[in-house]
């Protein structure tokens, strides 16, 4: 990760979504056993039907594309239009 501005990286994600131990281990949980999230990151999911996402990575920065962007908690409700399971 690189150290980055307010807008992206390290310093983005320490001013806006706070850092810590516990979010370094969600971003590489996520990275590492998450699923592609469709925004160009990784996402990790509540166990449960239907599937509900609980934390969000997005990579890709002006200064390199598998840089990290961003990472937070997703804090919104699923669809209203989710699979039923």
């Amino acid at each position: 990760m690189r150290c980055g501005t307010s807008t992206w990286g390290w310093k983005h994600i320490k001013a806006r979504h706070g850092w810590n131990s516990t979010m370094d281990r969600k971003i590489s949980a996520a990275i590492d056993t998450g699923s592609p999230n469709g925004r160009g990151g990784y996402s990790t999911y509540l166990n449960q039907c239907p599937r509900v996402e609980k934390f969000r990575t997005i990579l890709g920065t002006p200064a390199g594309r598998g840089d990290l962007l961003t990472a937070y908690n997703v804090d919104r409700p699923a669809a209203a239009g989710a699979a039923r399971c």
